[in-house]
């Protein structure tokens, strides 16, 4: 179920500039240089047939790449597509949270998965319990 959004405390839907800086900071904390980085997004979207730009060009270019990575150039923003390759590329799902975030959605790891399935059981089982004891003093 989503979210009520308070119109009021409603953080910025603009999510350009601190998409772009968190895009600079996961290719700077990647390993990999960004002429590696640009040859992994490439590879990935021919494995995946996914296009990474609008247009003719069949490939993402160094320039383009730079303005993706510069906060300043807000008029340079990847496509939803590209921004998947993009943190598939640097193993890095921290764009994705920029992106959830002003929805007050969030990214969960697989041990938070296993610990959301573990406190949902446990939950249920404290429902029955309870359900239990009420059905017992009826006895």
């Amino acid at each position: 179920m989503a979210k009520q959004l308070n119109l009021f405390s409603q953080p910025s839907l603009n999510i350009g500039k601190n998409l772009k800086e968190q895009l600079a900071k996961s290719a700077k904390e990647s390993r990999f240089s960004r002429e590696e980085l640009l040859d992994r997004m490439n590879d990935l979207a021919g494995r995946y047939g996914v296009r990474l730009m609008k247009g003719n060009g069949s490939s993402l270019t160094m320039a383009t790449l730079e303005k993706w990575l510069n906060p300043e150039a807000l008029d340079y923003v990847p496509g939803i597509n590209s921004l998947v390759i993009f943190c598939a590329a640097t193993g890095d799902l921290e764009p994705m949270r920029e992106v959830l975030a002003p929805l007050g959605g969030m990214l969960i790891d697989e041990n938070d998965v296993i610990l959301l399935s573990w406190a949902k059981e446990y939950q249920r089982a404290k429902d029955a319990r309870s359900r239990m004891r009420k059905l017992e003093m009826e006895l």
